[in-house]
Parts: structure tokens; C-alpha cells; sequence
């Protein structure tokens, strides 16, 4: 799932259940913290420099928000969201 306007990125979120899930965190901890099942997740390579990592986005949908959360090496990289509330539709969010 790709966002059509720009998400804003964020360290940390809080869960539905008030937890807190940060950068840095694992991905066992994202899972027992958020417990939903992702909308979507896929794998793209992702480039540091000259490095290139396998990287992991999992979208959540909560609410009026959807969360990407990016995991590289079993450890949370980096967390989108986007407020679908926000003057936009979700017909303007697309699936690749």
C-alpha cells in the first residue's frame, strides 16, 4: 500500500491498548503490542548509503489513521502515518 499525499513520519505510536511502540523496538514487539493483523505488508530492498537492507512495511489501520511501520534487521526502522480523515479519500490511497 503505497500513500498518494505524504505521510508524516513519527519515533513512536501509541497502541489501541495505550502502549507505546518506538523506533529501535523489535518486531516481537510490535506484534505483542499492537495485536491486530497487518493490512498489508511487503518487502522491498531498501539503500543506505552503499548499504542495501531487506526491509518489511506492515500497514495497520486504527481508527482513521493507517500506521506503516518499516522493520529492517527484526527491529522497528521507521513508523508513517497518514490521518485518512484529513482531506483525503480512501480512494486515494492505493494498493501496489
Amino acid at each position: 500500500m503505497t500513500f498518494t499525499h505524504a505521510a508524516s513520519e513519527t519515533s513512536s505510536i501509541r497502541t489501541p491498548e495505550g502502549q507505546t511502540l518506538s523506533l529501535g523496538d523489535s518486531y516481537i514487539d510490535m506484534q505483542n503490542r499492537l495485536h491486530l493483523s497487518p493490512s498489508s505488508m511487503i518487502t522491498h530492498e531498501l539503500q543506505e548509503g552503499k548499504k542495501h537492507y531487506l526491509a518489511m512495511d506492515y500497514t495497520y489501520e486504527v481508527e482513521n489513521m493507517l500506521y506503516t511501520i518499516t522493520i529492517v534487521n527484526d527491529q522497528v526502522k521507521k513508523i508513517e502515518w497518514l490521518n485518512t480523515d484529513q482531506d483525503i479519500h480512501k480512494d486515494q490511497i492505493t494498493k501496489e
